[in-house]
This record gives structure tokens, C-alpha cells and sequence, in this order.
């Protein structure tokens, strides 16, 4: 009898909490333990020309575990470092984390040593856990520092499973780690970008994660037949729209290589060749394909559901993948990574012409949302003239900051509109206005704000005029402080003076850059999302 049935027919047998009707769960474990009862056979993971079943990771991660909880000496809630680029092994060290008890921290691998040694002071943990390959470029950053092997721990476990049952091969599952997981445990620490100073641990909860993933079932219907897509590096959290929505539904996660978004070409030839359903990207990325034709080349005929986030999808780029696609779905969503994936969700059902902006949504059902001004008066649902900040409550909000109670508290505060009880909210820093229909409208940053000719002036306006010209593929808006200019990088096919003719229509003249770079291609983070801080150093540099 193989390794899988056996799985299958002991999570039948104990009747987990995660799959018992009536039931919440109150781990992302018990979820993944459904799904295996339910489907185990079915791909889990898809990585180049490796497949692994749901069955199989489930398996392996507790096998893991076990190890990692030896390793740790039965300790719990703690911070275990994932040095590891985005693979089915990553997946499957992340659960094997969580079944020990304790936190991941999935990393970057070209993480420069200052900025590692910066996170792992913040943990105040030594626990890294990475492959013997990786291990190796960890060394090339200078860290000297002790680390666990995957590969090691994996297989001192499965000779300790085969010693003990007595067998030359493990034939049965190993028993779960002996540790018990509540909803309110820490699953998972992200570090967010250091521009302004050292990086911030957001650690988030698994009740976060377990009620945003169900919402989000709800809202996009990902089924067990459906093939995931992922771009996103596992250490950003919209790579939770692939890992966990596809453990929830049993779709299977196609992990597609970093590089291929470098050439369109082989980049859609993947997704035909892996049969690939749905999309997650930023926008970004949907604007490299549009950018070269890529459709016009290859079109993946699977494709059905495109999701978009982290930025607000131009209409242009937008326009050319509806029309490949008239009959899919396209659905934008929003929320920082301390708002735990996503918090608002917009099905788009109309066609977007020149000059408009896609809306971001309505919040989801676990998800409380208000739009205050600059003296927390909310500003209310059919009031479509005034911008507010986005604030932020309910169970999709992270723990806070890791090890950092100040900056904790500076954006996870009461909330000014009640003063019965404890309510805390996350003051986003996103601005927004709503329009007739009760939908957000995302204006810009709000400390992206730049005092220009004496007046206060949202950058996001600016790009949100230029990238409805139909020429502009992609924009970014920043201050030269010397000359106290306003400077638009942008990649399209226009020039100048026909720029500033059309912006002309769009903005008053003292929003009308004076500056203009055009460029081939605009820098971008890790995480896809325009890299506004190099641009502004280009200009003052």
C-alpha cells in the first residue's frame, strides 16, 4: 500500500476539527489536512518538470517537523529563517515550520548580508533553515552563522521513522509533532521594504490567513481543477494567493520561474504548457506581455481568471488583455502586507475607457473599512468630492510589528470613532475617495505627497492623468528637490510636447511636469511594484 493511501485513510480516520462540518479550523494545518482527505492524489505543487502531491507534502512536512522540533527542543512560537528561493521545497519547509510549532520567515536569497544580519537581529533567532545549494550562496554574503539543511534534518528523520518501525522504507506517516496550534499563534514574519530605516517583521496570525483565504474562495471560486500561476516571490504576501488559496481549494500552484518574466514569450509558453487557469500578478507584470504583443505570439488557451494587486491596473494594459480574453474574469484587489493578502476586492464588468480608473472595491466580509481626513472625521460612502486616508480593522490585521512596539503603535491605533473598548485599526498611509457606486478609488500615498509651488500635490493624480494617454505604458511621478520641478519617468510611444499637450486636458498646469525621461523599461522591486525611491534618486542624485 503506498505512502499516499495510508495518508489518506488516517485523516479519514481522525476526523480533523479543520474538516468537520460546522468547524472552524483553527490552524492553516487543518485546512491542508482537509485537503489532503479530500484530494491528495491531486498535484499540490508544480516546479519545472517536478510535481508533488498534496499528500506528498503534507507527508514530507511533517517528517520535517518532527525534525525541526528536535532540533529546537520542543520550543515553540518561534522564528525559523527560510533562506530559500521559491521552489516546491520552500512550500514544503514553510508547513514543515507551522507543524513544529513554530514561525517562518521566508527570505531572499540575494538579500545583502547588512540587511540579513539587520532582520535576524530583530528575531532574535539563529534558526536558519535552508538547501545545501543555497547554503552555499548564504556563505558568498559573508554570514558565518550556524544553519540547519533541509536535506540533512529530511533524512536523519526518515532513518529515525525506518529505525523505529522496524521497516528499510517508511511506510506510513510519521505521527504529527505533539504541538498544539490555536488561531491566534503566529504563522508567519515579512519583512517589509527598509527605506525608511531598519526592515519591520509583520507577523500575522493564522486566524488572519484562514479567514482571508476563505473570503477570498468565496469571492473568486478557485475549484480543484484550476492551476495557479504564481509570480510573486514567496517572501512578499501576495505569493498567499497562490500557496494558501490553492491548499484551501486543492488547485495546484504553478511555480513559474523568475526569469521568464524577462521574455514574454516563454514566459505565456509555460503557462500554455503547465495548463495554467489563473493569474495573480501586479500589474507590472501583466504590462511586460502587453508591452511586447505577447498574446499576439502566444495565447495560453486555459487561461480564465486574472487577479490583479499591489498596484492600480492602467486601463491600456488592462484593455489589451480583455480584449485576448472578452470572456474571463478580472478581478482587482487591494491591501498592504499588515492587512494580511487582501482587503478589498473589485470585479471588473465594464469596459475602462481613456481617463478612467479602475476602482479597488468594497471590503471583504472580515474586513472593516473607514476613509478618514486629516482630523479622523470619517468621510462616508456617497461623499465622492473628498480624499481620505484608508484605515483598516477587523481579523485580516497582522499582530504588528515584530519585536517593534513603537512602530507598532504608530499605525495600529485606536479607533477614533470608538471610545466604548479596545479597537484597533491600521492607518494604511493609502489615500482614496469613493466613487458613485460605493467602490474605492486609490489617489496615491499619502507621505508620497510633494510641496511643489506651495502647494501640497498627490503624485498619484499626476501618473493616473499620463498613463490614461494611450501612448503610456507605465509612469512614476517625483520631485527634483534642486529645481523644484515635478519629473515623470515613463515608457511609451509619445513624445514630449504631445505629452504635456494631453496632460493639458487632464490637470491644471502647476500639476503638469516639467521634466520628462523616457525610458525602456522603469525599475522595479523584488515584489514587481515600481521602485519609486531609485527613481527619486536618479533625479536628485
Amino acid at each position: 500500500m503506498t505512502l499516499q493511501v495510508l495518508f489518506i485513510r488516517r485523516f479519514d480516520a481522525a476526523a480533523l476539527s479543520g474538516g468537520r462540518k460546522g468547524m472552524r479550523a483553527t490552524s492553516v494545518l487543518h485546512i491542508l489536512e482537509e485537503t489532503v482527505r479530500r484530494c491528495g492524489s491531486r498535484p499540490a505543487v508544480i516546479d519545472g518538470n517536478k510535481t508533488i502531491t498534496y499528500a506528498q507534502l503534507a507527508g514530507e512536512a511533517q517528517l520535517l517537523g518532527k525534525a525541526l522540533s528536535k532540533v529546537l527542543q520542543g520550543a515553540v512560537q518561534k522564528p525559523v529563517m527560510l533562506f530559500m528561493d521559491k521552489s516546491c521545497l520552500c512550500i514544503t519547509a514553510m508547513f514543515g515550520v507551522l507543524y513544529s510549532g513554530n514561525i517562518y520567515v521566508p527570505m531572499d536569497v540575494k538579500t545583502p548580508l547588512d540587511r540579513f544580519l539587520s532582520i535576524q537581529q530583530t528575531l532574535k533567532s539563529t534558526c536558519i533553515l535552508t538547501t545545501a545549494a543555497e547554503a552555499l550562496l548564504l556563505r558568498k554574503t559573508g554570514y558565518e552563522g550556524e544553519v540547519l539543511l533541509y536535506e540533512e534534518l529530511l533524512e536523519k528523520q526518515k532513518d529515525h521513522e525506518r529505525i523505529q518501525n522496524g521497516q528499510c522504507a517508511v511506510s506510513k506517516l510519521p505521527e504529527k509533532v505533539g504541538v498544539r496550534t490555536v488561531d491566534t499563534d503566529l504563522m508567519y514574519i515579512l519583512f517589509t521594504s527598509g527605506s525608511t530605516g531598519a526592515p519591520k517583521g509583520v507577523a500575522v496570525t493564522h486566524r488572519s490567513v484562514i479567514d482571508y483565504i476563505e473570503d477570498f474562495q468565496k469571492e473568486v471560486r478557485i475549484g480543484a481543477e484550476d492551476v495557479l500561476g504564481n509570480q510573486t516571490p514567496f517572501y512578499t504576501d501576495m505569493s498567499l494567493k497562490d500557496i494558501y488559496m490553492g491548499v484551501k481549494a486543492g488547485a495546484a500552484v504553478c511555480i513559474i520561474p523568475q526569469k521568464y518574466f524577462m521574455s514574454p514569450k516563454r514566459l505565456l509558453q509555460c503557462l500554455e504548457d503547465k495548463r495554467v487557469t489563473s493569474l495573480a500578478w501586479v500589474p507590472t507584470a501583466y504590462r511586460i506581455v502587453a508591452q511586447f504583443d505577447g498574446l499576439s505570439k502566444v495565447r495560453p488557451q486555459y487561461l480564465r481568471r486574472f487577479l490583479f494587486s499591489g498596484e492600480t491596473m492602467p486601463v491600456p494594459v488592462y484593455q489589451y488583455w480583455k480584449g485576448k480574453y472578452p470572456d474571463a474574469e478580472f478581478i482587482q484587489q487591494y491591501g498592504p502586507t499588515e492587512i494580511t493578502g487582501a482587503c478589498t476586492s473589485f470585479r471588473v464588468t465594464k469596459d475602462y475607457r481613456e481617463g478612467e480608473t479602475i476602482p479597488i472595491g468594497k471590503p471583504f466580509p472580515n474586513t472593516g473599512l473607514l476613509l478618514l481626513d486629516e482630523e479622523d472625521r470619517e468621510i462616508r460612502s456617497g461623499d465622492m468630492e473628498r480624499i481620505g486616508e484608508i484605515c483598516i480593522y477587523g481579523t485580516c490585521l497582522a499582530a504588528g510589528y515584530y519585536n517593534n512596539p513603537q512602530k507598532t503603535r504608530e499605525v495600529f491605533v485606536q479607533n477614533p470613532l470608538v471610545t466604548t473598548h479596545e479597537s484597533l485599526l491600521y492607518r494604511t498611509g493609502d489615500l482614496a475617495r469613493w466613487d458613485g457606486d460605493g467602490n474605492l478609488i486609490f489617489v496615491s500615498r499619502k507621505d508620497d505627497q510633494i510641496k511643489h509651488g506651495g502647494r501640497r500635490i498627490e503624485p498619484g493624480e499626476i501618473e493616473a492623468a499620463a498613463i490614461a494617454v494611450e501612448e503610456i505604458q507605465a509612469c512614476c511621478c517625483v520631485h527634483n528637490v534642486q529645481k523644484d520641478a515635478l519629473a515623470l519617468y515613463y515608457i511609451g510611444e509619445t513624445d514630449e510636447r504631445e505629452l504635456i499637450r494631453k496632460l493639458q486636458d487632464r490637470l491644471p498646469k502647476y500639476m503638469i511636469p516639467t521634466i520628462f525621461h523616457k525610458k525602456e523599461m522603469l525599475p522595479t522591486l523584488a515584489n514587481g511594484k515600481l521602485n519609486r525611491r531609485l527613481m527619486g534618486e536618479w533625479e536628485n542624485g
